[in-house]
């Protein structure tokens, strides 16, 4: 187990602010969903990254740790809640202003850059510490992937509504 710090510091007040705010924003957005979609968006960011964070950052490939050490914290638990208000956002802000055609490239292609922005700054922080050669870059294909698959959840979900 590889110990990156021992203190309580910016990367966990970072998750704890990045929850109070983010949370706040979901309870006072005004609705467009039903509870149900809701907790399927919401979730839906949580469960794919506890996905990828349980696939390529541990062994064989172990090419990242998330927060002080390399064996999961409970801070690790709340940094992933966190991602569960960015996924519904996505789709909040999808369907708020009724992104289409083309635009929807573009909108996938900000929410990606977006998520690296938010990568970069999670490694300036030390919420995340690279292993074997990681690459930032490499993240974009799968925040490209996972928010076109939200995309397509999404669709379904509301043409099963109409």
């Amino acid at each position: 187990m590889k110990i990156y710090e021992d203190a309580f510091n910016q990367n966990e007040w970072f998750i704890i602010g990045s929850l109070i705010v983010l949370h706040g924003a979901l309870w006072f957005a005004p609705k467009l969903f039903n509870k149900l979609e809701t907790i399927a968006y919401y979730f839906y960011g949580v469960n794919v990254v506890l996905f990828f964070d349980h696939t390529i950052s541990v062994k064989p490939w172990d090419f990242y740790d998330v927060n002080d050490r390399s064996a999961f914290q409970f801070m690790d638990f709340l940094s992933y809640i966190s991602y569960g208000p960015y996924s519904y956002f996505f789709v909040y802000f999808y369907e708020k202003y009724k992104i289409s055609g083309v635009k929807v490239i573009f909108y996938v292609l900000i929410w990606s850059a977006f998520s690296m922005l938010m990568e970069w700054i999670g490694l300036q922080i030390g919420l995340l510490h690279y292993d074997k050669g990681y690459k930032m870059y490499w993240s974009f294909p799968i925040y490209l992937f996972v928010q076109t698959l939200l995309l397509a959840f999404y669709r379904l979900i509301k043409k099963e509504r109409t």
